[in-house]
């Protein structure tokens, strides 16, 4: 832990990584950077660096808004002329939370880092944002967003043609100066789709699958990962195993929601067999749902209460991602040192999906195929057929997780949110993962 000291108060600099992860700190004379994550178009190790050249001298100025808007999945603290600075990229990939009481504020990647210090108020950084912490308070300076879409006139052909340069873009992007590249593989549509874009990027990759033994994604990944031409590794988890991963994703996630859990542990799972095999880069599709209303909530939305509030749903779902999605899988993935990377997070391609009109994404009359145009644009790619039309299957339901869960939790006598709480506050006390 280091601390830069005010007349009035104590500001923490520390607990920025989690255990088992990695970061970097760069010094100058006057100056402390701290990054956990990756600017795409950087090397290793020169993360915290680039930032300390992009400051210069200045506290907190035009530079650190233009280091904010460069691409990446980031988290970042800047100690300077007794103020401290946080920042996250804009989609909010890696997780960065503070919290203020008295005269001691903090900030860290981890809540539980926060509530040791007895800082019980801890609030995420807003992606896209810079929060200063002095001797004068909190204040918070939002730096990008992404505007309420205004849907643009165009076919599904242009939208899909428009789609597919961008997500070759995209891919390219996280990839550039990774070595060693996997991808969480489960045979659906989105995890197919970054696969197969990701070859015509010439990227050299392996699937990873995972589940419990006698799920249904485990049945069929083979099958599909060599239909799209991929090396693949299955890994094949016991049920009698669940209880163990309960607790130790628990302690990683901080929050005891059956649904995060249940997403998570499949994603540690991939994310340990990666590490195993020696991939410091595992691509996904996290992103591509509520981006082309992948749910059955949004063809319910649009069934109950028309097209404009399946818009104004579907732009909530993406802005609210960080919460709901990015930072949970990133604390499941990154203490085996796996950064996840999602071609779906690319903010060119963000605002363009969000201009595409929602006709191409649900269909009238309980529509229960969804994501239309990525499935024209998987179609093109070359993706099988039996790929392109194949149903959402949710994570959590593939792999057998959540199943196991409740049945583990009335095996202890519990409901599952019953469960989930009491195991939450035996590990949260832990001081390392169990």
């Amino acid at each position: 832990m280091e601390y830069v000291h005010t007349r009035k108060s104590a500001v923490a600099l520390g607990c920025l990584w989690r255990e088992g992860t990695t970061g970097e700190i760069a010094r100058s004379s006057n100056t402390i950077t701290a990054i956990t994550g990756s600017f795409y178009h950087m090397r290793t190790g020169r993360n915290a660096r680039h930032v300390l050249l992009r400051l210069g001298q200045q506290a907190g100025g035009s530079d650190l808004r233009a280091v904010v808007a460069e691409s990446g999945g980031f988290a970042g603290l800047v100690a300077l002329a007794g103020k401290i600075y946080g920042f996250r990229d804009v989609n909010g990939l890696k997780p960065l939370y503070y919290a203020r009481k008295r005269n001691v504020a903090a900030f860290a990647s981890e809540r539980k880092a926060l509530w040791r210090l007895g800082l019980q108020d801890a609030r995420p950084v807003p992606p896209g944002c810079i929060v200063r912490i002095g001797q004068n308070g909190v204040v918070k300076r939002q730096v990008l967003h992404f505007h309420k879409p205004r849907e643009r006139k165009m076919t599904l052909e242009r939208a899909s043609a428009k789609l597919h340069l961008l997500l070759i873009a995209s891919i390219r992007n996280i990839t550039a100066h990774a070595r060693g590249v996997c991808v969480a593989f489960s045979g659906g549509l989105d995890s197919a789709v970054t696969a197969a874009f990701a070859k015509r990027a010439g990227v050299e990759l392996r699937a990873i699958s995972v589940g419990l033994r006698g799920s249904p994604e485990i049945s069929t990944v083979e099958k599909f990962a060599h239909q799209l031409g991929l090396n693949v590794s299955v890994e094949i988890f016991e049920s009698e195993s669940i209880e163990e991963y309960v607790r130790r994703v628990l302690w990683l996630i901080e929050e005891p929601n059956l649904m995060k859990l249940s997403v998570a542990i499949p994603l540690h799972w991939a994310a340990m067999v990666a590490a195993r095999s020696g991939f410091q880069v595992m691509l996904c599709g996290q992103g591509s749902d509520e981006l082309y209303g992948g749910y059955a909530k949004y063809a319910n939305t649009l069934r109950l209460s028309g097209r404009r509030a399946l818009i104004n749903q579907l732009y909530r779902s993406v802005v609210e991602s960080s919460q709901i999605n990015y930072e949970r899988d990133d604390q499941a993935t990154s203490p085996f040192q796996v950064e996840l990377r999602t071609p779906f997070a690319d903010p060119d391609l963000i605002r363009f999906s969000l201009a595409i009109p929602s006709e191409f994404k649900v269909k009238d009359g309980g529509d229960t195929t969804r994501k239309w145009v990525l499935r024209d644009v998987a179609k093109a790619a070359g993706v099988p057929e039996e790929i392109v039309w194949r149903r959402k299957k949710a994570i959590q339901h593939g792999t057998g997780v959540e199943k196991a869960i409740i049945k583990l939790a009335k095996s202890r006598g519990y409901r599952p949110d019953e469960y989930l709480s009491k195991t939450f506050d035996e590990v949260r006390k832990l001081e390392s993962m169990p």
